[in-house]
């Protein structure tokens, strides 16, 4: 198997060397080039392409995310994995925002950041167990943030109805209707109908969908 080269982003000495040593075994990993701000780690970037980059998102003179960003820019198709402390619910919606292909949590274990490395250099994603706990914890407090009127005209939406039988349905005006999906987007932070959709099954906010409940 091809040895994968990989560049890591830590404002600590003590976790990058603790990572270092132990993907140094990894009979997949060729070079680990660390370093312990965001500039530096730029720097090194932009002038050559890693397979795999693990960042953390507080470092000096670059925070991850905004690296992170650059990194896309230089390479869009840049597999990467966020290794973070961040564990604030304002900090999740901010990660997940960043579309990375894998998210450790830095109180894991390390085999759980191994198994990201496998899984991410592979093409798959990885979230670990206790991102995917506090991803949970956020869709929570979007549900708990969600009125009943609204939950109405997203289960609707979910259906396939038209804004004109949500309306009817619900025994409100197709205006309110459509101020309700814009602020349904806002709420799940989705682009477009097909996303929020998927946003919504995935917070488990929509648990049931029977598709022949679909107007003909």
């Amino acid at each position: 198997m091809e040895k994968i080269n990989i560049l890591v982003a830590d404002d600590h000495r003590q976790i990058l060397d603790a990572i270092c040593h132990a993907l140094q075994t990894h009979t997949t990993i060729g070079t680990i080039d660390a370093f312990e701000d965001g500039l530096s780690a730029y720097s090194q970037a932009a002038n050559y392409q890693y397979d795999l980059y693990i960042i953390d998102l507080r470092l000096p003179r670059m925070d991850g995310f905004t690296l992170i960003k650059q990194i896309r820019q230089l390479y869009p198709s840049a597999k990467i994995i966020i290794n973070t402390m961040c564990e604030e619910l304002w900090d999740i919606k901010r990660i997940l925002e960043l579309e990375v292909e894998g998210i450790v949590i830095k109180t894991s274990s390390l085999s759980h950041l191994k198994e990201a490395i496998d899984k991410v250099a592979a093409g798959q994603t990885y979230y670990c167990p206790k991102f995917r706990h506090l991803e949970k914890q956020k869709n929570s407090e979007i549900f708990l943030n969600i009125s009943k009127r609204e939950l109405d005209v997203l289960d609707g939406i979910v259906r396939g109805l038209t804004t004109a039988e949500i309306s009817s349905q619900n025994d409100i005006n197709e205006n309110t209707v459509e101020s309700i999906r814009k602020r349904l987007l806002v709420k799940l932070n989705a682009r477009n109908m097909a996303q929020l959709v998927a946003k919504a099954y995935q917070a488990g906010i929509i648990e049931n969908y029977c598709t022949d409940e679909t107007p003909d």
